[in-house]
């Protein structure tokens, strides 16, 4: 069977972004990178839960970056130089047991892999872009989670914190954001 050249059909692939709201997710992967202006966030991927009744676009990824502060404190330097306030919160989410020691933030993020999560996303623009974020990161409403792995692929780990990560036949790896930062200004911290 053949076909013929259509370029009214003609897309880039899917770059929309996911609508607004809350999701449940599943976190498969924490690393830490550096910018080309030397500034330091660590990156969660976020898979989307399958399991979630009324929730559209399982399988597909979110991604939220914690942003190390200018002026860390002494609690935020217990935490490598990330917001104190953003971790506990993660954990409180995360369901991760109050009062529990860790002897680095790498270990931490171990414990954080496959956790069930509810986020929610909002649009913004930057740089004339519209662009998904993460706002809140809040405890999951579906706490027995019965997502459905399609394909299960191992990703090399850069030393922080990944495991063996599942992935669908087609997964949205385009929607994470793209963010090119020339100047620090521009930045909220």
């Amino acid at each position: 069977m053949g076909f013929k050249t259509n370029h009214k059909e003609a897309t880039q692939g899917d770059f929309s972004i996911k609508p607004e709201g809350d999701y449940e997710v599943i976190i498969k992967g924490i690393e830490e990178k550096t910018t080309r202006n030397n500034k330091t966030g660590l990156n969660m991927k976020l898979l989307i839960r399958n399991d979630v009744p009324e929730q559209k676009f399982g399988n597909g990824f979110l991604f939220h970056t914690f942003w190390k502060r200018k002026e860390p404190t002494d609690l935020d330097n217990q935490v490598e130089g990330y917001s104190y306030g953003q971790i506990m919160n993660l954990s409180k989410a995360a369901n991760l047991p109050d009062g529990k020691e860790y002897e680095s933030l790498s270990e931490y993020c171990a414990d954080l892999i496959d956790k069930c999560v509810r986020v929610t996303l909002k649009h913004e623009e930057y740089n004339g872009k519209m662009q998904e974020r993460i706002s809140y990161i809040n405890e999951t409403k579906f706490p027995d989670c019965k997502h459905v792995y399609k394909e299960s692929q191992t990703v090399k780990s850069n030393g922080f914190a990944s495991k063996p990560q599942e992935f669908s036949n087609n997964p949205v790896q385009s929607s994470y954001p793209s963010v090119d930062i020339d100047n620090d200004d521009d930045l909220p911290f």
